[in-house]
């Protein structure tokens, strides 16, 4: 005898168990995105330092900050600069890191996904005798610039598309002795600053997404380095930069979207290397740089009103900048 009760009991049981199955392996690739947004967050929302090491080291280290304590510091074997790598946020939520070569003076490039760096790739067709700067618009598009090589003193640009590096392409109005730099302005636009070839006045010139202004020399400030561009979570773009000779105070400056403000030293930090700047956990900007007296790394943070006392980093020296990112 047959109990049809049960037997759609039974049915109805292993009806449900293989919807829950098939729930289940729906839910995989869910939740495998899920991790991978999650793991490009938390890339976007940890900054990163890197540096070239001191004498015959000319590894790339690199460090994290957790919003207090930075992490121990750890070579990239695989890489190696005679000059301070560049950092900034990629289309795709990954950390995208340029350097010129030790071995020759092209550019290479890797990304950071929140678990490891990919390869190292060289671009072939740029090189530099300095360091490339990385900055990322409101678009989101990466854009590479950097001086040329030798006597080649302009400055050249290319744009990632999240895969490849566009084709590079010569600034004939500007020109530079040492690295430029790049970041997001208060309306989105990029801005970009550099020393000057003729003078050691900062120069500066915006990016809307199709053109570059024309350029603007601040001639209230020089440097014989490398300015440092970065913009804190309320928007607001600073540049800081040592000054020329003697002189190894680092110098800073905000951009209200028109003008910059008037220059002003910070007494308590010196450096003989340009300082790196980008926004930290908490929406404070970071400030980085190579001391003076001696090749300790040390930071600082800018709530907005003020900056916070100068921090030692014991454990790594540099004899160029180092770099930040965020």
């Amino acid at each position: 005898m047959f109990h049809l009760p049960l037997i759609r009991g039974r049915a109805r049981h292993a009806l449900c168990a293989a919807a829950a199955l098939l729930a289940a392996l729906v839910a995989q690739p869910q939740a495998a995105h899920a991790a991978g947004s999650d793991r490009a967050t938390r890339v976007a929302d940890r900054p990163v330092m890197a540096w070239r090491g001191t004498g015959p080291d000319n590894l790339i280290w690199w460090s994290q900050f957790d919003g207090t304590n930075w992490s121990t510091q750890q070579p990239l074997t695989d890489r190696r600069t005679e000059a301070a790598p560049a950092l900034t946020r990629g289309t795709n939520g990954q950390l995208l890191m340029a350097w010129r070569g030790a071995a020759d003076n092209h550019i290479w490039w890797s990304q950071y996904d929140g678990t490891g760096w990919s390869a190292q790739q060289p671009l072939n067709d740029r090189r530099t005798d300095g360091s490339p700067a990385l900055g990322t618009g409101a678009d989101g598009t990466p854009v590479m610039v950097w001086r040329g090589t030798g006597t080649d003193n302009l400055i050249w640009w290319s744009q990632f598309d999240g895969t490849n590096w566009s084709t590079q392409q010569p600034l004939t109005d500007r020109r530079t002795e040492a690295a430029p730099a790049l970041t997001r302005g208060t309306n989105g636009r990029l801005l970009m600053a550099w020393r000057g070839a003729a003078d050691n006045h900062i120069w500066w010139s915006q990016y809307n997404g199709y053109s570059w202004s024309a350029q603007q020399s601040l001639d209230d400030r020089r440097t014989d380095g490398s300015p440092a561009l970065g913009t804190g979570a309320d928007g607001t773009p600073v540049m800081a930069w040592r000054g020329t000779g003697p002189d190894t105070l680092v110098w800073w400056s905000h951009f209200d979207g028109t003008s910059w403000s008037a220059q002003q030293p910070l007494a308590d930090r010196r450096t003989e290397a340009a300082p790196a700047l980008t926004r930290g956990t908490n929406g404070q900007l970071l400030m980085a740089w190579r001391g003076a007296s001696d090749n300790h790394i040390l930071w600082s943070q800018y709530t907005g009103y003020n900056w916070s006392a100068p921090q030692e980093l014991y454990d790594r020296r540099t004899d160029g900048a180092p770099a930040l990112g965020f």
